[in-house]
């Protein structure tokens, strides 16, 4: 006897962002110092391949893809942890019955919806459950990533320069 069940929808609406207006916070980067100390640039990826590789980028409104764009960028060049990059990578979150990503050219305010999602789960989490203290990291670090990042997109200097000393 084969018994048939439908397929389970893996659809998933956007993340909602309750203040999409939000364009600073306690993760925003002040200098280029604190930018650069946040991504823990390695001499993988100049500072100058970063800043052009981030022009015309405004992450309070950006698509999933331009974010997974960026996100990728880091990854490669080893600046990302497999946790963040999932979140530049998940963009907005939404999916649908198949569980494809959708919408990925819709803009969002991805400053606004890292910094509620960490305190959403800071608020409502469980911390003894498994992975909870892997994942917080992981969003804190996405934060601070999106700080940086920011930083650079929106920098009015053409030429940015840290003095490194050993």
């Amino acid at each position: 006897m084969n018994i048939n069940y439908p397929a389970l929808s893996m659809k998933a609406d956007a993340y909602f962002v309750k203040n999409p207006l939000e364009t600073a916070n306690s993760y925003t980067k002040g200098s280029a110092d604190d930018a650069v100390d946040a991504l823990k640039l390695n001499g993988k990826l100049s500072l100058e391949e970063l800043k052009n590789s981030l022009k015309g980028y405004d992450f309070t409104s950006v698509s999933t893809y331009e974010l997974a764009m960026a996100g990728s960028l880091l990854f490669e060049h080893g600046l990302l942890g497999d946790d963040v990059a999932h979140f530049f990578t998940s963009g907005r979150m939404a999916y649908d019955e198949a569980g494809r990503p959708t919408g990925t050219d819709v803009k969002f305010n991805a400053i606004a919806m890292f910094n509620q999602m960490l305190e959403d789960r800071l608020a409502d989490g469980e911390t003894h459950a498994e992975g909870f203290h892997r994942i917080t990291k992981g969003l804190i670090q996405a934060n601070h990533v999106l700080g940086a990042l920011s930083y650079f997109a929106n920098s009015a200097q053409s030429d940015l320069s840290v003095s490194i000393q050993a």
